[in-house]
């Protein structure tokens, strides 16, 4: 026989929701942060215990991509303001005092500079872990708007012993359409001992860049699309990973004996690729390659290059390699040919 006794349904549900309760703090935080903010934040309502816990999470993902998908230059100014508030709402709120995850994306431009800045001294104050500040445009503005950029006087109050303190933490930088200088970005590599994962994209303000040192944690370097960049040089044993889309510049590469994963690219006519100026020193690293991947126009002269700098290095190297990739970003005849 069921029994569909709707009060003794409520008695498991109390059971369940009472033994759950019991659990310690730090599990019940975990469990929190598996959900969304806004899942997390929904749980005050099951009891007192509960009313504030999702205000201890450590993980803060303000990604809100999924609005920008119907996003239009009419209700940009909307949406945007209503980000506003959703982010600020939940930092006041917010009482946890370290922050594993610190993450924004959405469409902001420089005019909403002062409320980013707040957010950056929110999240490095509570030593973050993983950072991440992505305003790239979700609209074709027929005039793009000034990028926020990353601020000096932030910068400045990092390199002070408190600020230093709470940099130590970080693990992961993303920064895409923020302006941030490469002597920025150095303060960050030499002084976040933690630091495996560096990410930037459409930053106007970065023209060169060293990454440099035998203690260096960095895994993972993406530079995209950065297109004042004039220099790069890399000498780290730690990396993994390294992807670069942008124009030809100076670049150097040493010391790398455990990188595996190469994406390159170039700006608009797969300049980056075309006199092989970013590919050619990492011909020397194509032994112990296990993917290549290449998105790039290429024609038969640049083909011939590209093959004759292989050969002249080790040709038979080639076979040892998991996955040798190329990407098309233009039709080419020569390319389908020889592929």
């Amino acid at each position: 026989m069921i029994d569909d006794n709707p009060n003794k349904v409520l008695l498991e549900d109390e059971i369940l929701e009472d033994r759950l309760s019991q659990l310690p703090f730090d599990i019940l935080v975990n469990i929190l942060n598996l959900l969304t903010l806004d899942e997390a934040a929904r749980t005050s309502v099951l009891s007192h215990k509960w009313k504030h816990l999702w205000k201890y999470t450590t993980i803060l993902d303000f990604d809100a991509s999924g609005v920008l998908m119907n996003v239009t230059e009419d209700t940009m100014e909307e949406d945007r303001n209503w980000y506003i508030y959703w982010v600020n709402e939940v930092l006041s709120s917010h009482r946890a005092l370290y922050i594993d995850e610190f993450r924004i994306n959405f469409d902001l431009d420089v005019s909403y500079e002062s409320y980013i800045t707040n957010w950056i001294y929110s999240a490095i104050s509570r030593k973050v872990k993983r950072f991440e500040l992505s305003f790239h445009p979700a609209v074709s503005w027929q005039t793009l708007p000034e990028i926020y950029t990353f601020p000096q006087v932030v910068y400045e109050s990092l390199k002070t012993d408190i600020g230093l303190a709470h940099v130590k933490s970080l693990r992961s930088l993303i920064f895409d359409s923020v302006n941030i200088t490469g002597e920025m970005l150095e303060f960050f590599i030499y002084n976040c001992p933690y630091l495996d994962q560096l990410d930037v994209a459409c930053s106007h303000n970065l023209l060169g860049l060293k990454v440099v040192g035998s203690e260096l944690k960095l895994k993972y370097l993406d530079i995209v699309f950065c297109n004042n960049l004039e220099e790069l040089e890399l000498s780290c044993p730690s990396l993994l990973s390294f992807k670069y889309f942008g124009p030809i510049i100076k670049f150097t590469i040493t010391n790398v004996p455990q990188l595996q994963d190469v994406s390159i690219g170039g700006g608009v006519g797969g300049h980056g690729l075309g006199n092989g100026r970013v590919l050619g020193p990492i011909v020397n690293y194509f032994r112990q390659l296990k993917n290549l991947e290449l998105f790039v126009e290429l024609n038969e002269v640049s083909i011939l290059k590209f093959l004759g700098s292989v050969a002249s290095c080790d040709f038979k190297s080639i076979i040892s390699f998991y996955r040798l990739l190329f990407r098309k970003v233009f039709n080419s005849p020569s390319v389908n040919y020889l592929l």
